[in-house]
């Protein structure tokens, strides 16, 4: 009896599951590059009565490898956070990164209270904190009634 040969889509056969992982894992490598690209950090915004507070989480990442730049009312972090050795450390090939790297930008428009020329920040355990007064004269007031 004669044995059917079927065309496969893979360059192995999946006989195992570990073989359906590395499969997929292949997949995901070409179709996307993980360790390239953009990733978006997360970011809060929080305000009391005398200051907003801005909080974006960058951990594994050096103070130098992030800028803060102020223009017209809108206060932008950006950077970029790289794989070390590019996948490759003491000998080892990762077969999954999880963590995101690559070139990242948040915008932030301030409100006219904001007084901008005292504007303060602080990297800390991989979170940038940055503090942005109100101004005093324009943080309100309270208007008696008649």
């Amino acid at each position: 009896m004669k044995r059917e040969t079927r065309p496969t889509l893979t360059r192995q056969r999946l006989n195992s599951p570990l073989s359906l992982s590395n499969w997929l894992d292949d997949i995901f490598e070409d179709a996307f590059n993980w360790t390239e690209g953009t990733f978006v950090p997360d970011m809060n915004v929080y305000e009391t009565a005398k200051q907003f507070e801005v909080t974006v989480e960058l951990p594994g990442m050096d103070k130098n490898d992030f800028d803060i730049s102020l223009n017209d009312n809108v206060l932008t972090i950006s950077g970029e956070r790289r794989i070390k050795d590019q996948g490759k450390e003491n000998g080892r090939k990762y077969h999954r990164v999880e963590s995101r790297f690559g070139k990242f930008s948040r915008s932030l428009p301030l409100p006219n209270v904001a007084d901008t020329d005292k504007i303060e920040a602080a990297y800390e355990n991989g979170v940038l904190a940055i503090t942005i007064p109100k101004l005093k004269e324009k943080t309100g007031r309270k208007i008696k009634i008649k």
